[in-house]
Order: C-alpha cells, then structure tokens, then sequence
C-alpha cells in the first residue's frame, strides 16, 4: 500500500502524524488484499473491476449492494487506516480523502500493475499504476497503443482517451456508461474485428514474421529456463507446430493482445475496448476472437477444450470462415497461429514467474489439449493423449509403476499404464478425460484400492490405465502410497516414476505374492543403485537371484505393518470382501464369427483379432473351431480324440465322397446337436462370464459349404436349421478375388473359390437386411490386414468395451 500511497503523491507518516485515512479491504482466498476503498464511499465501486456474468457473479454484487445498503460494512470488510502527509512541491493526483475511489491490486506477477477508478462525478477516470519496472513499460505501451488504434479513426468501436501522468501512472476516461460486460461473443465483437483486419491486414512469409520471430525467441527463452512446472510435451508440440506453420503464409493485423469479456463493455450496437498495452499491428488474423471465447472458458466457465472448440465453431461459424476466406487462408489455421503465438509468450512469462495461481495449470491443461487436438490424426491420436495425460498430472504427486525408458507418446500400443496417484487425482483426472476432444468413451471399474480406466479414441484406438491409491495384494496393503509419492523421482522424458528402492519391493511384492517368479524383462530394476536398504528390499533381491519364491515370508512381513492391524486391518477386509463380491458382476461377453474359402486369410485375422481384444480389451479369449464341439468330431469314435483331430487338421477340405442322403443327415443331425445343445454351454461357461468367443468357421458353412463336412443336402434345408440357433453378435465374411485367395493357398479351384464366395455374400446381404435376424453380418474384402483387423475392430469394440 506504501508503494500505492507514494505513487500518487502522497507520504505515508507515523501513527497520529498526519491525515488519517480509513479504508476497507477485500482479500482473496490466499488473503492477499484484492479490492480497497475508503470507508466514505457510499457504494461498492470496486464493482467496476468486478465481471459480473453469471449466477455466481451476480450473487456476488447483489450482496455487496446489499451490504452497503445496509452500512455492514464494519463487520464483514477487514478495516485499516493510514496517516498521509503531501509533499509541497507535489500536488496529489487525486484527492483520496475526498473523492470516492476503488483500487484493484492486481494480479501478482513481474507485470503486475494496479487499479485505481476515482468516480468525479461527470468526468470519472482509471488510473494504471505499475508496481515494476516491466509494468512500467507495459502501462506506456498501453498508452502508445490506445493511440494507434484511435489513429485508425474507429466506427464501430470505442476507446478512452489516454495521458500518460507522473510517475508512470496512465490516466484514461471512463466509457463504460450505459454499457454492460458480456460473455457472448457477438455482432458488435464481429463488427469490431472485421473492420481492424480491413484497416491494417498484411500478409507475410512466416519465418519472415516480427511475431513469429518473437515468438520463437520466446519458446526458447522458456526451453532454456528449464521451468519443471512446464509439462514438457507442450515444447514438444509447439516445436512441431512452429516447424508447420513457418512453411506457411500469414496473415497479420493489429490485434488487442487480450480482448477478454472483461476489457470491454458492449454499448448498444458496438463495443467499448480498454487495456490495449498487449497490442500489436504484427499478430495473427482473428487471435482476439479465438482469445475472448478460450480465455473466458477457461477463466469464467471452466470448460474443457472439447467444449470451447464448440463454442468457436458455433460462435463464430461462417463469419469467421469468410473472414479467412476473404484473405486467402483457413479459419482452422488461424486457430493454430492463435494457439502457437500465445502459449509461446505465454510460457516465456510464467516460466520467470516464482509464485503460479491456480489459473495458469488451468490454462496450462487446456492448452495441453488443445494442442493435441489440432496436432492429432488417427495414426498418433493415442500418443498425443498419452503425453496430455501427463501434462495434467505434471504439477500433481504421482508415480508410474514399471514405466519402460521410453518417450511416453511413443509405448507400445498393447502397453497398459499403471500410475499411484492420490484418490481425488484420480478421479479429477477421470473427469477430464471423460471430455476430452479425442475421447469417444470412458470406461471405468471402480474397486476401493483403484480404478480401471478404458479409454476408446474416437478413432477408435484403446488406452488403459490403472490408478492405483492404495497398493493392495488381497486384503493387504503392501506398501504406502503416500511415501511412495513422496519418493518418486523424474526421468528423463519428464515422467515421474517409482524410485527404484520402492519398484524393487513392489515387484517382489506383486509376483512374490502371486506366487510367481519375477519376470525377465524387471530383472534389470534389481539391479539398480540405491541408498536405501531394508529386509524386505534384500529378501526380495536375493530371491530373485536364486529363482526362490518366498511367499509366505513376503505375507508374514506384510502382516506387521500397521496399516494392516487393528481397525485398518477390519477396514482393509471388508473393503476386499465387497471388492470380491463386485467382481462377480461382470459384463456379457459376445461372440464373433469368421468364415471364408481357405486362403481368405482367417487364422491370421483371428489371431490378431484375439490380441487385440486380449490386450488392448482386457477381455478373455476364446478361440473354437467350426462348432461348440459339446461333440467330438465323428471319426473320434474309432480312431480316438487325438488320431481323428490330427487326421482332420491334415486332409485337404472338401476331400468326402459321401453320396447317401441318409448318411448326410444323420451326420448333420449330429453336429446340428452339437450346435444346438452346445450353443447353450458356450453361453453359460463363456458368455455369461465376460468372455470372447471367437468361432473359426460356423453354421454358415453347413449353409454354403457342406460339401466340406462330408454332407450332400438341401441348401434351403440346412439354412432352416439356423433359424433354431441363438445368432452370434457379429458375423463376419472374408474374402479376395480368386486371383489372391490362390496365391496364399491351392487348397481349392478358382472357379469353386468364385462360387463359395458368391453364396457366402448372398447369404450375408440376405442375413443382414432380413427384419427378424438379430446380430451383425459383415463381408471385408481382406486385401490389406490392417485395414481388416482395424474395420472388425471398429464394429465390435464398442459393445466389447
């Protein structure tokens, strides 16, 4: 307050020497004084700083009114005094025992500058008065600024006349009167915008670019600070965005720099705009419309980046697309030069910063995402939301468990992610994800030590991750998360992992436990150096260089930690009791069948097809041959189980010369029982359970193909009998021209080959459309292996998931 005082001319005495001033203060949540007036002051002034939108808002002034109204004041409002004296050599700037008057500190910061509104009567004023050196040049450049942009003779806009006083103090006219703030960017912000870009638009090569160059300078200045704070995946995506757009030409006019709901009042049909000291006639085309909607989302609305790109698009829609038009760009480019430049100088800022608020990891998080978002495609979609995973938990207490020495973005795409983290981490970060752009679903299973988070991309790409708050083996607690946290250390890719004395026990604990053997691929986190020694670290160790499993040592030592005594001991057993118990309750399995000629390609989709759901799922597999196989295979009667399913897997198909009707039924009537009764024992034993039962052939072959199972019936009759089975959920059809088929297997004729896969079509064109047919019947052309496991994927994960 002493600088506050000095600055406009005053001295601040001793006790009883001197003037007496009385005043009030309103303190933010760290107790920091906020707003400050005089105790005369009629009405709550300090409104004028205040941006009143919304319910909260207007609660807030509602109650301030209300509070002066009724003189509370004194009781609610923390009071102080001050004795100032007058220089006579300095006339006071304004008369602070006389006038009423308002002072907002401002935020803390190397800019930091203060707010003074002084209400004089028909001529009131604001006041900028900066609190450092940087401020200083920052308030002159306002004024400077707001001169420019008058010089452009404005219509559809207005802005306050600027002198620049002593002791750097800027002084502008009040304009707000008869204006109201407003969070909906609208006309008069459109009005406003699209006649500054008429007025002073250029076009530039970008690396030739005054803010691109400044802005470079800056993203390196932050690189080179080496901010922890900082996730590092955002220098990693903005030196990818740099090296795109430098290639590219820009589009720059003069721009406000921060055109927020809060710098403006809307008058009638146009706007009144202050604090222009961020202006600059270099920056990119609509940055202070992409700026009012992403700052007010983020600092008002608290909304994610996935909803204030809706709000762009639906805000500024086809005006902002004939606006780029207009000037031979894109209105999404203009978004990616918005997102660049101001995160660059941005970064730059917060990195010399010592103390952060709240409000920059807010931002910080959104920009994370909103730079995976305009940097992603479907091939590196998963690593981009990987690395903002991290980002968001960056200035949070984690700690990955056996995190491979690799950059994040790059894991194997079968990898899994298990992170000890804090309860409410979790499930904040749960929040987040659950709106996130590139999300389409979030699955979640809860138990009371952890939660299993799937994450389904919109392109359909799986990532999941264990969260992990208590480490439990049953109903034990292993170890302490909270020391665990606390221990943690950052390797080189800026991921917090467990410290190695910490990962040795829990891999000891975790196998050990389970009564298995430490896996090779961990062997090396033994090895590693530590300070820290104790029984259970060398028991651990030691056993695992003698291949030895001591399991029932690791349990006894266990049972002696507090945690698992006493109450905790009641608490951690009826928490895995209960755990138990829902575990039961698990999610209806499907099945999926495949058919198609040989040399379509099957047993290699299967097989890919199993791991995807068996890894990228976590769903249990179940691979069956042609039928349920309740039955064994006819010629099992005499030769046996082994001898009949050897001879099988080595005769060529198609190889029966069975002739009899009679014989063809009462083949097919025996594995039409197998189907029938075994359909009901795959249900129940695999269905019922969570399980995915992938069939290798089906029915359908007795429909297009029986000729392969030693039968000669019907064609109408055989396609009755499906009408008796429960439909599979998803049925598809592979294929390739004969050509193809013939290269990868001579097991059958091209003309036999043209013929089969014809039937097989019909057949699952007619199943699909048909009213009654339940189940999905879907024919792939299975030229390209990725493009097939890809598009069975896509159907099915959805109801997998």
């Amino acid at each position: 307050m002493k600088t506050f005082f000095e600055s406009l001319n005053y001295t601040v005495n001793p006790p009883n020497e001197g003037r007496k001033l009385v005043y009030y203060i309103i303190t933010n949540p760290d107790g920091s004084p906020r707003w400050i007036f005089p105790s005369f002051t009629k009405s709550p002034i300090f409104l004028k700083f205040y941006h009143i939108e919304g319910v909260r808002s207007k609660v807030f002034a509602l109650l301030s009114k209300l509070i002066f109204k009724l003189r509370l004041q004194s009781f609610l409002y923390k009071k102080e005094e001050v004795f100032l004296g007058t220089d006579e050599n300095k006339q006071p700037l304004i008369h602070l025992f006389d006038e009423q008057w308002a002072l907002f500190t401002g935020t803390a910061g190397p800019n930091n500058k203060m707010v003074l509104y002084a209400d004089r009567g028909t001529a009131p004023v604001f006041m900028k008065i900066p609190s450092t050196c940087k401020a200083s040049e920052i308030v002159a450049r306002e004024h400077y600024g707001t001169q420019k942009i008058r010089a452009l003779t404005p219509e559809n806009f207005d802005i306050p006349q600027t002198r620049l006083l002593e002791n750097g103090i800027l002084e502008m006219d009040d304009i707000s009167r008869s204006g109201k703030r407003s969070n909906i960017f609208s006309e008069p912000h459109k009005k406003m915008l699209t006649e500054i870009a008429a007025k002073t638009a250029k076009y530039t090569e970008a690396g030739k670019s005054e803010c691109f160059q400044s802005s470079m300078v800056n993203l390196e200045k932050a690189l080179e600070y080496g901010d922890s704070r900082i996730p590092k995946n955002l220098f990693t995506a903005l030196g990818e965005l740099s090296s795109k757009l430098k290639k590219k030409q820009m589009v720059t006019t003069l721009n406000h720099g921060d055109f927020t709901p809060w710098n403006m009042f809307v008058k009638e049909d146009m706007l009144a705009v202050y604090d222009w000291e961020l202006a600059q006639n270099t920056s990119s085309l609509g940055f202070d419309a992409f700026h009012f909607i992403i700052q007010k989302g983020i600092m008002i609305d608290r909304k994610s980046w996935k909803e204030i790109h809706e709000e762009i698009n639906a805000a500024t829609g086809s005006w902002g697309e004939s606006l780029a038009q207009k000037y031979g760009t894109t209105w999404n480019q203009c978004l990616e030069w918005y997102l660049f430049i101001n995160i660059s100088n941005h970064l730059e800022l917060y990195s010399r910063q010592e103390h952060w608020h709240a409000q920059i990891n807010w931002l910080m998080d959104t920009w994370s995402e909103a730079l995976t978002y305009i940097m992603s495609t479907d091939k590196n979609a998963r690593g981009l939301l990987i690395d903002d995973i991290f980002a968001r938990l960056h200035s949070k207490p984690y700690a990955t468990i056996k995190f491979p020495d690799a950059p994040p973005s790059q894991l194997d795409p079968y990898s899994d992610i298990d992170i000890c983290l804090r309860r409410e981490d979790a499930m904040s970060l749960i929040n987040q994800l659950q709106s996130h752009s590139l999300v389409q679903a979030v699955l979640i299973k809860k138990t009371s030590f952890m939660a299993t988070v799937q994450i389904i991309l919109a392109n359909k790409e799986v990532l999941n991750l264990d969260l992990i708050w208590q480490l439990k083996w049953k109903h034990l607690e292993m170890m302490s998360a909270t020391d665990v946290l606390s221990r943690a250390q950052i390797n080189r890719y800026g991921i917090k992992v467990m410290h190695p004395f910490d990962l040795v026990q829990y891999l000891g604990l975790f196998y050990g436990l389970n009564n298995t053997l430490i896996p090779g691929k961990y062997e090396s986190y033994l090895n590693e150096e530590t300070d820290m020694r104790s029984f259970l670290h060398s028991l651990i160790v030691t056993s695992a260089k003698l291949k030895d499993i001591p399991k029932e040592l690791l349990r006894i030592t266990i049972e002696q930690h507090p945690s698992n005594k006493g109450l905790y001991f009641i608490k951690n057993a009826t928490n895995y009791m209960l755990d138990t118990i829902k575990s039961l309750f698990k999610p209806k399995g499907m099945i999926i069948t495949f058919s198609g000629v040989d040399g379509a390609g099957k047993s290699t989709v299967i097989e890919h097809v199993r791991k995807e759901f068996d890894k990228k799922l976590r769903r249990n597999v179940v691979v069956l041959r042609h039928r349920p196989s309740v039955l064994p295979i006819l010629s099992a009667w005499t030769k046996g189980k082994a001898k009949a399913e050897q001879d099988a897997a080595s005769t060529l198909p198609r190889q029966g010369n069975n002739q009899s009707s009679l014989s063809s039924f009462l083949r097919f009537a025996y594995y039409f029982t197998d189907y029938l009764a075994g359909q009901f024992v795959v249900y129940t034993r695999h269905v019922l359970r969570g399980d995915i039962v992938l069939y290798d052939r089906y029915y359908f072959d007795f429909i297009n193909d029986s000729v392969r199972s030693n039968i000669r019936l019907p064609e109408s009759f055989l396609r009755a009998g499906y009408f008796f089975l429960l439909k599979p959920d998803f049925n598809f059809f592979l294929y390739a021209d004969a050509d193809t088929i013939l290269s990868r297997k001579q097991e059958l004729d091209k003309e036999t080959i043209t013929e089969l896969t014809a039937k097989y079509l019909t057949l699952f064109n007619t199943l699909d459309s048909g009213k009654s047919s339940s189940g999905k019947y879907v024919p792939i052309e299975n030229n390209n292996l990725e493009a097939t496991i890809n598009h069975i994927m896509n159907t099915t994960t959805g109801k997998a998931a």
